[in-house]
């Protein structure tokens, strides 16, 4: 899993912590056009199985990405970068840090879900080996419809550069 295009930020990744939250939820107004409300965070974080990590880089917070583990897969909920911070590697990071969990764990693979109109997503998913392998149509919660987009292990090692601390 590499996204050979970017220089990689040198930025610190570490779990979600309560003291984050209030820095997560005003990142995600910056950076989303459907942002989550503060409703919708603390409802998928009081799930046992939803964790979250954050990257900071010269102690602020830049990014996000929330997950789901189910028993197969890891799902991404929702994942967020500053603008001023895209394409310098930070996303790349906290994905592969999901990735790495792959090579230990039972879980196999990545899912996500990425809105149709949303091609800068679905290109820089594609581009870390993200596959999309159906489409969930548009209902009362989702106004348009989106692909799920799914990354399989595959018994090979991680390029350093995207390994994390």
């Amino acid at each position: 899993m590499t996204n050979s295009n970017v220089e990689l930020l040198k930025v610190q990744v570490r779990w979600l912590t309560e003291r984050d939250l209030d820095a997560v939820y005003d990142l995600e107004q910056k950076c989303s056009e459907n942002p989550w409300g503060p409703m919708e965070f603390a409802n998928i974080l009081m799930h046992s199985n939803c964790v979250g990590i954050v990257v900071e880089y010269q102690s602020h917070l830049i990014g996000y990405l929330i997950y789901e583990a189910q028993e197969k897969s890891i799902d991404i909920s929702n994942i967020a970068v500053l603008p001023q911070f895209r394409r310098k590697g930070v996303a790349s990071q906290m994905v592969a840090r999901l990735a790495c969990s792959l090579v230990h764990g039972t879980r196999r693979e990545l899912r996500l879900s990425v809105r149709e109109s949303n091609l800068p997503a679905q290109l820089f998913f594609r581009s870390l080996g993200f596959k999309a392998i159906s489409i969930k149509r548009a209902n009362q919660e989702m106004t348009e419809d989106s692909y799920v987009m799914q990354y399989k292990h595959k018994a090979r090692v991680l390029p350093t550069e995207l390994v994390m601390n």
